[in-house]
């Protein structure tokens, strides 16, 4: 029992120190910006922020996540990393370079395109292969009342594998998901269904990635359904989710986690 409860410190120990504390960048740090998600004594994830207040770090257990930005503040890159490692943001001495992952070379990246008045309209996505990017995928972006309302994915010779199609509710939050693969002819195969809660989401710092949904959301899911489709067959199934809040509003309990807020 020792041996384990030591185990679990250290672990709990090296997984804070991802939250980077790069001296190249001014950080900063709020009570509405979301720090660390603790799994009981174990910290899940990381994030850190730039002088804008915009997210630069997301560290997750054998992931880290950087974010670039160009002078009007858009993203217009991320950067990823991957540790195999089980200790993987551990300091040991002696140990791989590799096993860090913010040590750990970059393996895919994605870049961001913009319109006119600085929507998100395509999302490219590479993977280095010996040193060379490789395009692997990229997105399209519709939009209807500046919503996302339709996510097209294409491979990189530039046949659709897939869309979503998207349905809100007034305060801006995906209430339905359609989902559609192109497997030679064009099928939906699942659709996800949301209810919500009125408090604050506070992923919405990822929304500038351009998934819709969880990190986009205005408010925290309280029910999802997913059913999915096979010929004339349906299947579906429901998952709910409990919050805690604090007095701005902000979860400071998702089921099991605990969210932690400022430095």
């Amino acid at each position: 029992m020792k041996s384990y409860t030591l185990l679990v410190l250290v672990v709990f120990l090296c997984f804070t120190s991802c939250k980077k504390e790069d001296k190249t960048e001014n950080l900063y740090y709020s009570t509405t910006l979301i720090s660390q998600v603790n799994s009981g004594d174990l910290a899940v994830h990381g994030f850190t922020y730039n002088s804008n207040y915009l997210i630069h770090e997301s560290t997750e257990p054998y992931t880290y996540k950087r974010f670039s930005y160009d002078t009007q503040k858009t993203l217009n890159k991320v950067e990823v990393a991957y540790s195999f490692n089980a200790f993987s943001c551990s300091m040991l001495p002696g140990q791989s370079l590799e096993s860090d992952p913010r040590k750990a070379k970059i393996s895919e990246y994605s870049e961001f395109e913009y319109d006119n008045v600085l929507r998100l309209i395509k999302k490219s996505n590479y993977f280095i292969n010996s040193g060379t990017p490789q395009l692997t995928s990229y997105q399209i972006y519709d939009y209807e009342n500046d919503k996302i309302v339709k996510l097209s994915i294409f491979n990189p010779q530039g046949l659709l594998t897939q869309y979503h199609n998207y349905a809100y509710d007034d305060n801006g939050n995906i209430t339905r998901d359609d989902q559609y693969l192109n497997n030679s002819v064009i099928e939906l195969v699942n659709t996800m269904i949301y209810e919500f809660d009125n408090k604050n989401n506070p992923y919405q710092v990822f929304a500038c990635e351009g998934n819709p949904g969880i990190y986009t959301n205005k408010n925290n899911i309280i029910k999802e359904t997913s059913v999915s489709y096979n010929g004339t067959a349906e299947s579906s199934s429901a998952e709910l989710h409990t919050y805690e809040y604090n007095s701005l509003d902000y979860p400071v309990k998702i089921d099991k986690l605990d969210c932690i807020y400022g430095k």
